[in-house]
């Protein structure tokens, strides 16, 4: 070793002493600071810090340990990087000194003794043989060493194996004789560790032995020694009571064995496996014994010890086989790690002893515990994929094994393991072998399973189970999904298994069980059947006649289609099946596959984009598959096949028995083959099995059945009705009726049906030739006294479905004799209560009754009469609110279409008679239900009344002949109707009787005008404007309601004839008396129009009508009629203004809502807002606003006491400023409004609560008073004043943001006027003269707030004034109010405005402006003190030179002391007029200036970083503002390049860069300085402030740190003085300091 000598520096010894010291700081964050600038200097000075902190140790034996433990750790982390710079000598210091710390206590200790025991390893890389030579001194041969001593060699052992294996003999020679006397369990452990580290060690030697010192060295070379050790701690330490000393001895006794040789280990084996599955049995930790006893079967199966293992494999998977029955908590590493090495250990096994492996988990698989079972099954995935060359042989045995659970498991937990092993045992060829092909129908079983809610059945809510075992639970959902994915992967992914799926997958389509795994099965086939066609495999075409097990085409296809029609199921059903038949289309019929090669793309296109099952059409899509079924059959072009296809899909009825939608839709496609065949005795064989096999009680199938029989009896119709007769006739038992028999359930609703739906396809002639006897005789006795709810529907059905077959276009010369009999009969079903009706029987029995009317001949009035009363009785159906505004639900779509077939039945009598006679007759019938209280009858009446209205135009007009009426008769009356409801509360209602009035008035012009060339008349251009009215009408503002609603009036005026206008009138009389109190507005309007003509002769009752007025509103309840009341109120103001204003200032505060609408009704008014404005501004500004009063709480004191008058003024105008209307009037009248604002914040500042006395409405009771407090009015006007003039987001945020109006209600407040002047004035620069002049006058007021708030405005002015004329008088009003006491702090303020004004007025008004501050500079008064330093420093900025050169040291000198000034705002000030200095230290004061710099800048700088925000902000634009006179270029583009960093304007600077880069910029170009700055910046050491002596010490800690050893010499720095106050400063009390003086420490290595 070299021994290189390290020069010792007494500063950095005395700085690295002080930080090992300061290890033992009782602060945390002190602590680690301290480590970190340790490890700083060591980093760069290894052997010196290292070298110090050792000697440290060895000479302060008595520091306490935790002390010393932090020692050891800094060394350690300085070891760590620097191992390879230290010297030989410091090294063998270390080592010596690692050994004695951790051999100097015999007792363990591991906190401390592990960072030593950690510092020997690490040495050890480097010096091996030392370290080693070390332990082994201290392991004396035939004595237990030092536990750490042990655990060392274990460590550093195994940490570097090449250069330490060869010396594991002679450490074993030591250990083997003192093994059998250990006594302790710790050392028991370390011992254990050791050895197995050293065997660990070997091996890695050996796999390594290229690099290796003595390649004799062989696996089992330490055999001999190691073989002793394991017997000993085999047999001894694994019975001990500690758990961590028995599982780390079975660990090491796994890694011993790897290097024990064969005949020591066949020995052994027996022994060693049983304590090992004892202890597994025992332990809870069960990781190292799993790993142990599988290096033990490794080491056996590597030397093919059957013979030993073969008797204890059994033992050995029945002690591991609880453990992988367990589903390990995968979020614990520990629990994850033990399942996979019990794992490993069945692989090990499996791969030396496969038939015991194999035969074991056979039996296993038998036990009845489904955790055993799990745990055998996931071996088997486990070594099916990693043994598959092992178990080549054994893969019959394994499929055999798991086959009967394949069949008849019921868990659905074992099923999920089965499906994974299914999937790991496809790539292999299991699934190839016999037997195999039950894997795969597994599979498919599992993707079957479906829930009643998939198929479109209701699954009733079941409260959640719960769930005893979680482990142990999967949801069928969850096992189809993974069979899903199974089945898709063994597809896709493994083309092998091609010969396995193709065509065996085609078995699962027919089964019923199989059903819900069609869109599975299906995509499989489509994706093996393109694949075989893409290469034009040969196998593709099968002949299914050779393939008995395989489904037949037509089974095929009729299962297909009857699927498709549900294809929204899961999987996309639909979409699969379509593309599967285009795949199989030439398999299954050369003749079809063409055309569905051209269909089928164009119907998976139309399940694509029609993907939500909310807005899918089920009808439209069944219409497109019967579509192509008929195609299909059209193309076959084979009446045997198109039976055949019949015959399969008959035999698939049963199919369906749980699925009704299938069924109902195999019924429709069973209907349309019977059409399309044209043999009769199959069709009357499949209409019997259609009768026979339907579900009567469900109406699904009903349907479907009878909708078939329909379409097969438009080619066969006499055999249906033949058919259904029969069943009528033999299904009755007594004569009086087939539904008094006791037949199948349901069958009658079946029957109705069928004969409805056999009208429906049945040609025209020969059902209108059959219906009266054929038809409706046999059922009419029948269906007269039917009272259960679904046989009345499907009566109504059938009574619809034949009125509509023998509607006139298809029957047009047939009387249907019946007609109204049946009419009557379905008033008679919708007559009856619940429950023998609902309204699905109003709904169907009102369409079916609208079908019957349009039967010839017209029905009669009576009838009519009876059929609308019934039907109108529905409008006062609701929905229950719980469903009012969900329009999706079942109950809102139900009323819904009854309120439609109501509006549809009075149209379909309209169109069979429209005349004015009958829709004058319908909207009677209407009418009262338009008035009616309840909001939903008058919306729907006015929309059936709309409805009728434009049916009638569109009848006439559609009609091949004229108009019988020449004009509207009675319009004045029907138009009456709708008058009220055109200001109905409702906005529905209101639009539709718009919308009816402007048609009703068409059709009266459109009957005088009609020609047969013109029968569309073009309507007249007075109506045009109904359009924009019938959309303006849905405003809620009552004012547009009365406008729009008065334009009608005028309109109807011009469009009805003179004879009209009295019905009209006498109708809307009618209205006054309105239910509803917005459509009381005529009497509003009549008013009105009397005060206009009228009111300039009513001045002497100007008081009594406006009281009346306000009197009457107080019983309005109508919005509009108090609108209208309003405008009364606004006409008579227009002619007697002030009087109005007068009475209305007069009511008490506050004021009721009428009294503000009244002043906002009359600042509507574009003509009388602006006296109303003058006149109020005048009552503030020109007349007492309030009288002198004692104060209640002090009587020597007077404060104001306000008048009523002066708070009515005040609210009145933010009343009106309420308003957007008079926005442009309020900016007319900016300048004033804003003054007398501001004036007004003055006078009400301070006030006494004003009391106002309120009336009581009891004549006996005394009046109360309330209390109005006049600045929160103010307040409450002040803003509304800004929201009127559309500047809340501008003027009123910025005023908010800065609390200004909060001042206001201070004693303080004319800071806040100013504040509100200057945004203001920033945003209307030019009202600023028109503020001036409105407020001048009031400079000179009696009252003291005017003179306040007319100097504070004047102040603040100058900031903004351009003009020179104007400048000069505000100066001038400020200088004339220095003489009142009581304004002069503000008129002081604002004469340093004047900088605002720019350089030319500044320099023209300085001496006097100067001369006026400085007077006050060191006024008593700290106040008034500071705010002349603040006006000075903007002067200052702004004036010449030759004003301020003369007098600027002495500035300097009296600011310098502010500058440690403990008030913060004379600190901010302070260092703000120092700053502003900067323009005057460039001329004839340059250079004492330039000294004065230097002798503030240590202040400047440590008071960058000072407590309070303002003081940095000041230092921060001071230094700025000096950089440029610090004759250094480097300075000024520093600081010109941070001008975004710290000092500039970032929010968040880093303080500490910043100093950084300051101290290398002040040792570089200002080295002659260096001292003096240290020296004053270390005075901030005794600084109150704990962040000012923190700043310094990290300042002195740069400087130090960056000054080289010239630089040192060149500065004359002492750094023993400075390093000796840095180190003083780890003795703070602040931690913050400390640790900051740490930090600095941290910097001086070179020292």
């Amino acid at each position: 070793m070299s021994k290189k000598n390290q020069q010792i520096s007494p500063v950095l010894d005395n700085i690295v002493t002080s930080l090992l010291q300061s290890l033992s700081d009782s602060d945390e964050s002190v602590r680690s600071t301290v480590v970190n600038s340790l490890y700083e200097i060591g980093f760069r000075q290894p052997n010196f810090v290292l070298q110090v902190a050792c000697d440290y140790i060895n000479k302060n034996q008595k520091i306490d340990q935790t002390h010393r433990v932090k020692i050891l750790n800094s060394i350690l982390q300085i070891l760590e990087q620097t191992r390879n710079q230290l010297t030989d000598a410091l090294s063998l210091n270390l080592i010596a000194m690692s050994i004695s710390e951790m051999t100097r206590d015999k007792e363990v200790v591991p906190d401390w003794q592990q960072v030593a025991s950690s510092l020997l390893v690490s040495l050890g890389l480097r010096y091996p043989s030392q370290i080693m030579d070390e332990l082994l001194k201290r392991f004396e041969p035939g004595t237990l060493p030092h536990y750490f001593v042990m655990k060392t060699l274990g460590d550093f052992i195994s940490s570097n194996p090449i250069p330490t294996v060869p010396k594991i003999r002679e450490i074993l020679s030591r250990i083997l004789p003192v093994l059998g006397t250990i006594k302790h369990d710790n050392f028991k452990w370390v011992f254990a560790a050791a050895l197995g580290h050293f065997a660990d060690a070997i091996v890695q030697y050996v796999a390594n032995i290229d690099t290796a010192p003595d390649k004799s060295l062989t696996l089992y070379s330490f055999s001999s020694e190691f073989y002793p050790a394991l017997e000993l701690m085999f047999s001894k330490w694994l019975g001990t009571n500690h758990e961590k000393v028995r599982l780390v001895t079975i660990e090491a006794v796994g890694s011993i064995c790897s290097i024990l040789s064969v005949e020591q280990l066949e020995s052994q084996i027996q022994k060693l496996v049983v304590g090992v599955l004892s202890m597994l049995k025992k332990e809870k930790d069960l990781l190292p014994v799993t790993h142990s006893l599988c290096c033990i079967l490794e080491v056996c199966v590597k030397n093919d010890l059957k013979l030993q293992v073969n008797e204890l494999l059994i033992p050995i998977m029945t002690t591991l086989h609880p453990l992988v029955c367990i589903v390990p908590d995968y979020s614990n590493p520990a629990s994850t790690k033990t399942y996979n090495e019990v794992l490993r250990c069945f692989e090990v096994i499996g791969r030396g002893y496969s038939d015991v492996l194999i035969s074991f988990l056979n039996q296993r698989l038998e036990n009845r515990d489904l955790r055993s079972r799990a745990g055998s099954l996931s071996i088997i995935r486990h070594i099916v994929t990693r043994l598959d060359v092992e178990l080549a042989d054994k893969k019959p045995l394994i499929l055999s094994a798991i086959k009967p659970l394949i069949q008849t498991e019921p868990s659905l937990f074992i099923k999920k393991y089965l499906a994974q092993i299914i999937i790991a045992m496809a790539p292999y060829g299991y699934l190839e072998m016999e037997g195999g092909l039950t894997l795969l129908e597994f599979i498919v079983k599992g993707s079957s399973w479906y829930q009643d809610s998939e198929i479109g059945k209701a699954q009733p809510t079941q409260p959640p189970k719960k769930i005893e075992n979680p482990d142990l639970h999967v949801t069928d959902s969850e096992l189809r999904l993974i069979c899903d994915n199974i089945l898709n992967l063994i597809t896709t992914t493994m083309p092998q298994l091609e010969s396995i799926l193709w065509p065996y997958l085609f078995e699962f389509i027919l089964p019923e069980q199989y059903t819900a795994a069609i869109p599975v099965v299906t995509k499989s086939l489509t994706y093996i059947a393109l694949s075989k066609k893409s290469v034009d495999s040969d196998d593709y075409y099968i002949d299914f006649d050779k393939e008995i097990n395989l489904p037949k085409p037509t089974q095929i296809i009729a299962r297909y289609f009857v699927l498709l029609t549900a294809p929204l199921r899961r999987n996309q059903l639909g979409i699969r099946i379509l593309e599967n038949m285009k795949a199989i289309g030439p398999i299954l019929h050369p003749s079809i596959c063409d055309m569905w090669d051209v269909t089928l793309p164009k119907l998976i296109s139309y399940l694509e984009d029609h993907t939500d099952i909310e807005t899918w059409n089920k009808n439209q899509w069944e219409e497109l598959v019967l579509r192509l079924l008929s195609e299909t059959i059209k193309n076959a072009a084979d009446d045997e096949w198109t039976v055949a296809l019949g015959n399969s899909m008959s035999e698939q009825i049963d199919h369906y028995k749980k699925d009704p939608i299938l069924k109902r839709s195999l019924y429709k496609q069973m209907g349309l083959i019977m059409q399309k065949c044209s043999h009769k005795e199959f069709v009357k064989s499949k209409i019997e099995v259609m009768f026979t096999s339907v579900d009567y009680t469900n109406s699904l199938e009903n349907e479907g059945c009878a909708i078939g029989l329909g379409y097969c009896g438009a080619s066969h119709f006499d055999i249906v009705l033949e058919k259904i007769n029969f069943y009528i006739k033999n299904s009755m038992v007594k004569k009086s009726g087939f539904f008094g028999k006791k037949g199948p359930k349901g069958i009658k609703n079946c029957i109705l049906l069928s004969l409805g739906y056999s009208a429906t396809y049945a040609q025209s002639a020969l059902f209108s030739s059959r219906v009266e006897v054929h038809v409706i005789q046999p059922i009419k006795p029948s269906i007269l006294q039917l009272k259960k709810v679904p046989k009345k529907l499907s009566s109504i059905k059938m009574i619809d479905l034949i009125g509509k077959a023998l509607h006139p276009n298809k029957a047009s010369t047939f009387i249907f004799k019946q007609r109204d009999e049946l009419m009557k009969l379905l008033i008679s079903y919708m007559s009856t209560p619940p429950p023998s009706t609902n309204n699905q029987v109003k709904i169907d029995g009102t369409n079916a009754c609208s079908t019957l009317v349009n039967l010839e001949p017209m029905i009669s009035l009576e009838l009519e009469v009876q059929i609308i009363n019934l039907s109108l009785s529905f409008f006062n159906q609701q929905v229950s609110p719980a469903n009012a505004t969900n329009t999706d639900s079942d109950e809102y779509k139900e009323v819904n279409s009854l309120i439609t077939s109501v509006n549809n039945l009075l149209s379909t009598i309209l169109y069979n008679q429209t005349t004015i006679a009958c829709l004058n007759r319908l909207i009677g019938y209407l009418d009262p239900l338009s008035r009616s209280k309840d909001a939903h009858i008058r919306e729907r009446s006015l929309f059936c009344i709309l409805y009728l209205v434009k049916k009638f135009i569109e009848y006439s007009t559609d009609s091949d002949s004229m108009p019988t009426d020449k004009l509207f008769d009675s319009i004045g009356t029907t138009l009456s109707v709708l008058i009220p409801r055109c200001t109905d509360p409702e906005i529905n209602v209101r639009r539709y009787a718009v919308e009816s009035i402007q048609l009703i008035l068409y059709i009266g012009f459109m009957l005088k005008n009609a020609t047969p060339d013109n029968r569309r008349v073009k309507p007249s251009e007075v109506l045009h404007p109904l359009t924009s009215i019938r959309d303006s009408i849905t405003t809620t503002e009552v004012n547009e309601q009365f406008s729009l609603v008065f334009e009608i009036s005028v309109i109807i005026s011009k469009m009805i004839s003179l004879e009209e206008i009295p019905k009209f009138l006498e109708g809307s009389i009618k209205g006054l008396q309105d239910l509803q109190a917005f459509s009381t507005n005529g009497s509003c309007i009549i008013i009105n129009g009397l005060i206009k003509t009228r009111g300039e002769e009513l001045i002497e009752y100007v008081p009594i009508l406006v009281k009346g007025l306000l009197t009457a509103m107080e019983g309005i309840t109508s919005e509009t009629t108090m609108n209208g009341t309003l405008v009364s109120l606004r006409s008579l103001a227009n002619h007697h203004l002030i009087p109005v204003l007068s009475v209305l200032l007069e009511y008490p505060m506050p004021h009721s809502v009428h009294v503000i609408k009244s002043f906002q009704i009359i600042a509507k008014d574009k003509n009388l807002i602006s006296p109303t404005l003058i006149h109020l501004m005048d009552l503030l500004n020109n007349k007492p606003v309030y009288e002198e009063k004692p104060d209640p709480k002090n009587k020597n004191r007077i404060i104001p006491q306000p008048f009523a008058i002066a708070l009515a003024a005040t609210c009145s105008l933010g009343e009106i400023f309420q308003l957007t209307e008079v926005e442009e009037v309020v900016k007319y009248f900016y300048h004033q409004l804003i003054s007398t604002l501001v004036l007004r914040a003055g006078t009400c500042n301070n006030s006494l609560p004003c009391l106002i006395e309120v009336a009581s409405t009891n004549p006996k009771a005394k009046a109360s008073a309330i209390s109005l407090i006049p600045s929160q009015q103010m307040l409450v006007t002040f803003r509304q004043f800004f929201k009127c003039t559309k500047e809340e987001e501008t003027l009123l945020a910025e005023i908010e943001s800065k609390g200004s109006f909060s001042q206001l209600e201070t004693p303080f407040y004319h800071q806040g006027i100013i504040e509100i002047l200057s945004v203001v004035s920033s945003h209307h620069p030019d009202l600023i003269q028109g503020i001036f002049q409105y407020l001048l006058p009031y400079q000179r007021s009696n009252h003291l707030e005017h003179r306040i708030v007319t100097i504070s405005v004047t102040t603040e002015l100058i900031n903004h004034c351009k003009d020179k004329e104007l400048i000069q008088r505000l100066i001038n009003t400020l200088l004339n109010s220095l003489v009142d006491p009581l304004v002069k702090l503000i008129s002081l303020k604002g004469l340093s405005n004047i900088v605002s004004a720019g350089v030319e007025q500044t320099n023209r008004y300085a001496p006097t402006v100067i001369d006026a501050l400085s007077t006050s500079i060191d006024d008593q008064d700290e106040t008034m003190a500071m705010e002349c330093m603040l006006g000075l420093s903007k002067i200052f900025e702004v004036a010449d030179e030759g004003r301020v050169a003369p007098i600027l040291v002495n500035i300097c000198n009296r600011i310098r002391p502010a500058f440690e000034k403990p008030n913060d705002s004379i600190r901010a000030a302070s260092f703000q007029l120092f700053g502003s200095l900067w323009r005057f230290g460039s001329g004839s004061a340059c250079d004492p200036f330039y000294e004065q710099i230097h002798s503030s800048l240590p202040s400047l700088i440590m008071h960058l970083n000072d407590d309070v925000q303002s003081v940095k902000n000041s230092c921060k634009k001071t230094l700025f503002q000096l950089s440029t006179l610090m004759r250094s270029q480097d300075a000024m583009d520093y600081f010109n390049n941070k001008s975004k960093g710290f000092v500039g304007d970032n929010d968040q600077p880093n303080y500490e860069e910043f100093l950084l880069d300051f101290s290398k910029l002040l040792i570089i170009n200002y080295p002659e300085r260096v001292n003096y700055f240290v020296m004053t910046v270390i005075e901030f050491f005794k600084s109150t402030w704990v962040n000012l002596r923190g700043n310094a010490a990290t300042f002195i800690g740069f400087i130090l740190g960056n000054l080289t050893e010239d630089k040192r010499t060149q500065t004359n720095i002492n750094s023993t003085i400075l390093t000796k106050s840095l180190v003083g400063l780890l003795a703070e009390k602040s931690p913050a300091v400390r640790k900051k003086a740490a930090e600095s420490l941290g910097l001086l290595h070179h020292y």
